[in-house]
């Protein structure tokens, strides 16, 4: 059984062409020297994960790609990616340069300047334990019944259907509940569906794009995005200021960030950072684990062994019904599953890093504000820590199985002083999502539609996911 090859091979303008990117103090740096002038843009901007894994392929585990005047530096093994995600005093994040900023702000994903984005960091951990985001399980369960109901009103059986925009439906449903007691579907309505994606998608062509105009200037794309913008930021700020004026009492995401204080001085966040951090669990929040589900269920499609397994799990336990808080440790294959999807399809492909200093990476030397791409696909499907890589084989993820991985051979939720805060906010949801829909409809991939990857920030499939529902015929909904 294996998954979908990875990304494909290197596009044709930068293939088998060596160079050296530096020289001085450590191992040169074996490079892809590209197309004159341009170097790799076209190849990054065309599938930045096929060009990147031919370098790889090509040249090893640390490549050099030039894009115009900036090289950049792929990582592809766990050795490597270790010393880049741990080490903060060699290793940051991209500076006040980095596009994401233009949408994000200097959120916990974003922000460069470890003092406060350690603060923040210590103010909103207790937010996040697991105790924490059991409290809102029962949100989550809420809304998952409540998008049942949906599809069971909106499609019969047999229909198609695009499973990645109704997993970005209930997930949207989820994040916005936990953290504003509401849903703000119309609120997005209004401003325009798809109004964080465009924001999203804008800042990393600039990321990946030297050539990039100013922002400043007046270009359709340029225009467009300040507009979103504009309205993104008077919802957020809206949001904030109806919080405050009606004080506390709602028990969410939102109200615990208002009363967040650090615990040297006593201060509060400020209406810019509320916002930040707002945006960036909205923006993170929902779309990294219903992008992850619509892998794993195109993955169930194509292994029938293994969607019977998690059939005969899921209804052992459930019976139909939606998973309780205390069904989920009785669920153990459900989870495997998920977990196997993020190594196959990491939510957030590539994990820029900047160096601080002149440095060396594995012995190879590094100039000081070089960029580094940290490559989760690459790694997590590195033939020399994953036997048979490209198989979906979910009890990889057996306790025992796991004692023999390099410590950073799967990072899904990054490594280090960095790894992500909402992970246990993400395994517990997946797992609910997933066990929920198993229980009740087998979903079956239209042969006629194309799947591909497509790398922005994250990892989405480019056309969607076309499948067709098929109520479970033996399930009795007992909730």
């Amino acid at each position: 059984m294996t998954a979908p090859a990875p990304p494909g091979r290197a596009p044709a303008g930068g293939r088998g062409r060596t160079g050296v990117v530096h020289r001085t103090g450590g191992l040169p740096v074996p490079g892809v020297r590209g197309l004159p002038l341009l170097g790799s843009v076209n190849d990054f901007r065309s599938d930045i994960l096929a060009a990147m894994r031919a370098g790889f392929e090509a040249h090893g585990d640390l490549v050099g790609y030039r894009l115009g005047p900036v090289t950049v530096y792929g990582v592809s093994s766990p050795e490597l990616a270790g010393e880049a995600l741990t080490d903060a005093a060699r290793f940051g994040k991209l500076g006040a340069d980095n596009p994401l900023r233009l949408v994000l702000g200097t959120g916990l994903l974003t922000s460069s300047d470890h003092d406060s984005w350690m603060r923040n960091r210590r103010m909103m951990q207790p937010l996040y334990t697991r105790a924490k985001i059991a409290e809102m399980y029962a949100t989550m369960r809420s809304s998952t019944d409540g998008w049942l109901d949906h599809l069971a009103r909106e499609y019969r059986p047999g229909d198609q259907l695009d499973l990645h925009k109704e997993l970005m439906r209930v997930t949207l449903d989820i994040v916005s509940r936990c953290m504003f007691s509401t849903n703000v579907l119309d609120d997005l309505d209004t401003i325009g569906p798809h109004a964080v994606d465009i924001a999203i998608n804008y800042a990393f062509q600039r990321l990946q794009n030297p050539f990039s105009p100013p922002v400043s200037w007046p270009t359709p794309g340029n225009r467009r995005f300040r507009r979103v913008m504009a309205s993104i930021d008077d919802l957020m700020y809206r949001l904030i200021a109806e919080r405050r004026a009606a004080g506390p009492g709602d028990a969410d995401l939102l109200d615990a960030l208002l009363t967040c204080r650090d615990a040297d001085t006593g201060e509060a966040m400020t209406d810019r950072e509320l916002r930040d951090e707002i945006i960036t669990t909205f923006a993170a929040g929902h779309e990294t684990t219903a992008i992850t589900l619509t892998w794993t269920f195109y993955l169930l499609s194509q292994h029938p062994r293994v969607l019977r397994r998690l059939q005969e799990e899921v209804d052992g336990v459930l019976a139909g019904r939606t998973p309780t808080l205390a069904d989920l440790p009785r669920l153990p294959y459900t989870l495997r599953v998920f977990e196997e999807a993020m190594r196959l399809y990491p939510s957030a492909p590539i994990v820029p890093r900047l160096a601080n200093h002149d440095t060396t990476l594995g012995g190879h030397h590094l100039p000081a504000g070089a960029r580094v791409l940290v490559n989760l696909v690459n790694i997590q499907r590195h033939p020399d820590h994953w036997p048979d890589p490209e198989r979906f084989d979910p009890d990889r993820f057996e306790p025992a199985a796991r004692k023999g991985w390099h410590r950073y051979a799967y990072l899904p939720f990054g490594a280090g002083p960095h790894l992500c805060i909402g992970k246990h906010f993400a395994l517990m949801e997946a797992q609910l999502l997933l066990a929920a829909l198993v229980a009740r409809y087998e979903l079956r991939h239209l042969p006629a539609h194309r799947v591909v990857q497509h790398a922005t920030i994250t990892l989405r499939p480019r056309y969607g996911m076309e499948m067709t529902m098929h109520p479970r015929r033996r399930t009795t909904v007992a909730r």
